[in-house]
């Protein structure tokens, strides 16, 4: 569960102004994905496509680890403000000394921060010819020698007091199914995850057997279709015969 600071609707207003006057027209580098306009989880996966090893990293508590020193930093030596400026941006746009959740300009401050420090990083990636990527607070790297990214940089994000979560830490070598912001890399481009296939398909079956109760069906063929739509933005292909099940579902009443 992500606790959620919502600013105030006069505040919300305020950052709305300060995301599009100031923040809305900078230059983004390549590797970051997450809060982008226009580039998408598609953009993010297939930055990786191909790659016969994937390592994925989460930073741990990613926004309320963001500190109000790492936000006036970003005002003052990113942006260019004044001293005053940078308290006053920086008030505005933190909330009990960390980045908010839920405030229009949290994501961009967020991505701006993480390009600021991360130039040591992209440097060692150039080096290795490894591919780096970030959406929000997953880091990906992709190439033969990603591995040897994990260290340096859980070293460069911990000394601003950054750390990452050893559940979602992964290492995807060529055997293992490859998902990136939850696109599985096929050999023909973005698939959808086989798990999420083989729950569709489930839910299909349970309705031929005729086990989902007569007051619930419409409900549950509703949901059934937000999945299988869910499915279609990731690879049509992957979606069609539940498309064409969910026709003959509505057809037949």
């Amino acid at each position: 569960m992500r606790s959620i600071d919502n600013p105030s609707l006069e505040l919300k207003r305020v950052q709305r102004k300060i995301a599009r006057n100031l923040l809305g027209n900078l230059d983004v580098p390549d590797f970051l994905y997450g809060a982008v306009k226009g580039k998408t989880i598609h953009d993010n996966a297939a930055a990786h496509h191909g790659a016969k090893l994937i390592v994925k990293m989460d930073i741990k508590s990613y926004y309320p680890s963001v500190t109000n020193d790492h936000i006036y930093r970003v005002w003052r030596f990113e942006m260019g403000c004044s001293r005053e400026v940078s308290n006053l941006l920086t008030r505005l746009t933190t909330y009990e000394r960390h980045l908010p959740q839920g405030a229009p300009t949290s994501s961009v401050l967020a991505n701006i921060y993480l390009a600021s420090v991360f130039q040591p990083i992209l440097h060692q990636c150039a080096q290795l010819e490894v591919t780096p990527g970030a959406f929000v607070d997953d880091l990906i790297f992709s190439g033969s020698h990603a591995r040897k990214l994990m260290e340096p940089t859980r070293k460069l994000l911990g000394r601003d007091g950054f750390s990452f979560s050893t559940k979602k830490r992964e290492i995807l070598s060529s055997r293992d199914e490859k998902l990136v912001t939850g696109i599985r890399d096929g050999k023909d481009g973005p698939r959808a995850p086989r798990k999420k296939l083989s729950d569709l398909r489930a839910g299909f079956h349970k309705l031929k057997l005729g086990i989902v109760p007569e007051a619930e069906r419409v409900d549950y063929i509703r949901r059934l279709a937000a999945r299988v739509s869910h499915i279609k933005n990731i690879c049509e292909k992957d979606a069609a015969k539940y498309v064409r099940q969910l026709e003959d579902l509505r057809a037949s009443g």
